[in-house]
């Protein structure tokens, strides 16, 4: 967390930091998905409550997009298949015969 954030924040602070409206902020407070406290009339929320909050959404948005149907989503960055100069592979690797 940078130095300079506060503990913590208001609704609009959240909002502020999350970039949404604070309705949205208020949503997410009542449905439960985002930790917060009623301190007198005003909802207090960690930082760091808020920022786990972004980046759980972030992981979990990003992992979806990367779903591609019948495909695996690499866990590492591992290198991709050789490929020959034109661009294909290989007769022998993939089995098939080509004229040549």
């Amino acid at each position: 967390m940078n130095s300079t954030m506060k503990p913590t924040l208001d609704v609009p602070g959240a909002a502020d930091l999350m970039n949404v409206h604070p309705k949205t902020v208020l949503d997410f407070i009542s449905s439960g998905v985002l930790p917060a406290a009623k301190v007198g009339r005003a909802y207090v929320l960690l930082t760091q409550d808020v920022l786990a909050f972004v980046e759980e959404q972030v992981i979990a948005q990003t992992a979806e997009r990367m779903k591609i149907p019948g495909r695996r989503v690499r866990a590492t960055k591992a290198k991709p298949p050789t490929r020959s100069r034109a661009g294909s592979r290989n007769a022998s690797s993939s089995g098939a015969t080509y004229a040549r």
